[in-house]
């Protein structure tokens, strides 16, 4: 057990993993398009959801492309294949993180994900340990019930 909460647990914070494509969430944020819009899912799901191909191709597909990372995107889109994204944060399956539960309680996607909005490239800005998550709970006076997290 104790091997299972160090590999998932320890990892750190500025990490990324090789993204088939250097997504810039900083220009998304810059032409005011909401985390909502591309993760449709987490207003009501456990999970926010990644991006699908076909949403990405909706707007990229009415502009240049002038850069390689969106020659990559409609590539993808043209050949109808998902993309194989690298999760960023990997939760143990033990436990349960429902993002509909946040976002009804007003926590902004910065608050876990950090300052994900500036940066260029998909970088993880928070390590998400379950201390962390703890004191979140202990300081907004959310439940610290085990079953709470842990199904």
């Amino acid at each position: 057990m104790l091997l299972v909460i160090c590999s998932t647990g320890c990892e750190r914070a500025d990490a990324t993993n090789n993204q088939p494509i250097a997504f810039p969430h900083k220009l998304h944020t810059e032409n005011q398009i909401d985390c909502v819009f591309c993760h449709e899912f987490v207003e009501r799901s456990a999970s926010a959801g990644i991006p699908q191909t076909e949403l990405c191709s909706t707007c990229h597909a009415a502009m240049e492309q002038n850069s390689p990372e969106t020659v990559k995107l409609m590539e993808y889109a043209e050949a109808e294949k998902p993309i194989p994204w690298v999760r960023l944060y990997d939760l143990p399956a033990y436990s349960y993180f429902p993002h509909k539960w946040h976002i009804r309680a007003d926590i902004t996607c910065d608050e876990c994900h950090g300052n994900i909005g500036e940066s260029l490239i998909a970088v993880r800005h928070k390590v998400l340990d379950m201390e962390w998550c703890v004191d979140c709970h202990t300081q907004r006076e959310a439940s610290v019930d085990c079953l709470a997290c842990h199904k």
